[in-house]
């Protein structure tokens, strides 16, 4: 009954029996209630401390040799972890052992102690755990996975432990599923997990979980690239938090994301300034990186340059070579060449190539240094990823120095063309551009192959 009660998030039908059981029973028995009732103290986390201590007092008061027994220890580690003691201490505490039930509280001690690949080597062994415990290992095997950068087993385990969990908890778990397939860039799968979510959505919904769901969402939409869909969800979490819900900036970040997909940098940049201002310290600069892009696609130069360079002066910044190459740009527009050149090698340096790389090939290209163009232009491909904006341009840019070059190497031509041009809408320039020179070069070939 108490175990089904946990499960099942009735927390006070199991504690009220958990405690008059542990007022009347005697021996094994009340050792065994003081064990349970310290693990349901130990779920509400810091805020379970006390409870579970003088539930682990009162049993070993019941039956002194419960000092001993592998859950006992395994719950003490884990309170002591949560209150800071060191590692040492707490492995002085935690026993051998081969119970399922202890070895999930020493998961859980491991993670208070920041030791995420400890507390998976004991999570990724089958345990057969009480139904209460079982989904929670899974959302702590994802927790672990989540701490070791890996987002898509995190997702997974997410995923399980909502399986498994009811009511809130199923709801909960697959929230933290969808975060994750986001982060890992699996739009669908955090969609279906998000739908899902939905069916078990409280009426009336918290909104604060309103707005997290309708920013997932739109996070979603935006890597299958649907930014209309984007907008329309990341528009409902913006009026949400009008209506009340605790602002964050995120919100507008992707409000500003969809606008850009959808062409719009100059929307975008009032949507990135917000952004910017709801930012806490560790998350402006990318905020204010996002905005440099959105001025340079709108032309405003010398804001893009300004933006940048703030973003440049954190040092802890996550993405400077990203910046750096965008600042190359920027300079390259603005015509201050030396500039854009020390930009571009700083990026490459910085562990962004292909931006370095484009702005490099540009450089070349206007000065007519067609065979260091071209140099710099296939650098930039081989180090952008297939598909992106930068790889796109860089292809352009190769098959058009070698048509400047007499066609050289038109097998070449044929292949670039047709890899690139998938990517690109029929009414673009490019397109039309790409297409003519592609007809040229098969033409060349076909001559060639008569001739011979």
């Amino acid at each position: 009954m108490v175990l089904e009660a946990l499960h099942q998030g009735d927390y006070d039908t199991a504690f009220e029996t958990l405690i008059r059981t542990l007022a009347l029973a005697q021996g094994q028995e009340a050792a065994e209630a003081a064990l349970l009732l310290a693990e349901a103290y130990s779920l509400y986390g810091e805020g379970g401390i006390e409870g579970a201590n003088r539930a682990l007092e009162e049993g070993l008061s019941s039956v002194p040799s419960l000092e001993a027994h592998p859950r006992y220890r395994s719950i003490l580690g884990e309170m002591r972890a949560l209150e800071g003691a060191s590692e040492d201490e707490v492995r002085q505490i935690l026993p051998r052992t081969t119970d399922p039930r202890a070895l999930y509280h020493q998961a859980q001690a491991l993670m208070y102690l920041g030791l995420p690949e400890e507390a998976l080597e004991i999570l990724d062994r089958p345990l057969e755990l009480p139904a209460f415990l079982a989904w929670r290992a899974h959302t702590l095997r994802g927790k672990a996975l989540e701490r070791l950068g890996q987002p898509a087993e995190a997702a997974a385990a997410y995923k399980e432990a909502s399986r498994l969990a009811v009511g809130m908890e199923h709801y909960w778990n697959l929230i933290d599923a969808a975060a994750m397939f986001v982060e890992a860039g699996m739009g669908l799968e955090a969609l279906q997990a998000l739908q899902e979510a939905e069916l078990e959505t409280p009426e009336p919904e918290d909104p604060e979980e309103a707005a997290t769901r309708y920013y997932l969402i739109a996070r979603s939409h935006l890597l299958l690239g649907n930014p209309n869909l984007a907008l329309e969800a990341i528009q409902r979490a913006l009026k949400i938090e009008r209506e009340g819900a605790e602002p964050a900036h995120g919100t507008p970040l992707v409000q500003g994301q969809a606008l850009m997909q959808l062409g719009q940098p100059h929307e975008a940049i009032e949507a990135f300034r917000e952004a910017v201002r709801r930012a806490e310290e560790q998350d402006r600069s990318y905020a204010l990186h996002e905005l440099a892009v959105a001025y340079l696609e709108a032309g405003e130069l010398a804001e893009a340059e300004a933006t940048l360079r703030e973003v440049l002066r954190d040092p802890e910044y996550g993405h400077l070579g990203d910046a750096y190459g965008d600042l190359a740009e920027v300079l390259y527009r603005l015509g201050r060449y030396d500039e854009a050149d020390l930009a571009a090698r700083e990026a490459i340096r910085q562990g962004s190539p292909s931006a370095g790389y484009l702005i490099l090939g540009n450089l070349a290209y206007d000065l007519l240094h067609l065979e260091e163009a071209l140099e710099h232009y296939t650098q930039a491909c081989e180090t952008a990823a297939e598909g992106s904006r930068d790889w796109v341009t860089a292809q352009q840019m190769v098959v058009d120095t070698l048509a400047q070059l007499g066609f050289r190497r038109p097998s070449e031509i044929i292949n670039r063309s047709e890899a690139v041009l998938p990517y690109l809408h029929p009414a673009d320039e490019w397109h039309h551009t790409l297409s003519s020179y592609l007809e040229r070069a098969r033409n060349l070939m076909d001559g060639s192959r008569t001739l011979n």
